[in-house]
């Protein structure tokens, strides 16, 4: 039985076009230098070939260097951070000894305010330099000057999302947009739509 697995999120450039997240992975993990039985919370298959499983304590185990289970014994220690965040995230139905535990990864929700806010890359400004289009989520908002003399630039403004916002980076979700030629891309490389998909 496998478990479904988060994105792998992470605000560093670790990954890149040919990394691809991984939606499921094996319940229990550890390496023989682990003296307890972990949980995984992310997998990507490297560009190079090799699988990373990043554990929910912070850890990670490589495709080559560990052990899997399905279930544990009765006397097999489990990593508590690990298996209180996999069950409270909804990996597990339910928690150890039946309690029902919560936790909400940071980062998978949409934020709050657009990515493409007073953001000229982002802006596709009208002629008449007041109205742009929002590269992020395409909606329509006022331009304004920010950025003082010393960082001039006619940016929209702040505002909620919209309805078409682009679909997340897999690592990176809505940290690191950039225009591309087609559209817009993460820093990382990976073109976005606005449909769902990372490409």
């Amino acid at each position: 039985m496998t478990v479904r697995l988060v994105p792998p999120v992470s605000s560093l450039g670790l990954y890149g076009p040919a990394d691809e997240p991984l939606a499921e992975g094996p319940r229990f993990v550890r390496t023989d230098r682990m003296a307890r039985w972990h949980r995984i919370r992310s997998g990507v298959h490297r560009g190079d070939g090799r699988t990373v499983y990043t554990l929910w304590c912070g850890s990670f185990v490589r495709d080559d260097d560990f052990l899997s289970r399905e279930q544990l014994r009765d006397d097999d220690l489990v990593c508590g951070p690990c298996d209180g965040r996999a069950v409270g995230s909804g990996q597990e139905p339910v928690g150890p000894a039946g309690r029902r535990l919560v936790f909400t990864p940071r980062d998978l929700a949409p934020p709050r305010v657009c990515p493409g806010s007073r953001d000229a890359a982002l802006t596709a400004v009208d002629a008449a330099g007041t109205v742009g289009r929002c590269l992020a989520c395409s909606d329509l908002h006022p331009v304004r000057a920010m950025g003082g003399p010393y960082n001039p630039r006619a940016a929209i403004v702040q505002h909620a999302p919209g309805a078409r916002l682009v679909a997340p980076c897999p690592f990176h979700r809505w940290k690191y947009l950039t225009p591309g030629p087609d559209g817009i891309r993460c820093s990382c490389g990976r073109e976005l739509t606005s449909n769902g998909d990372a490409r």
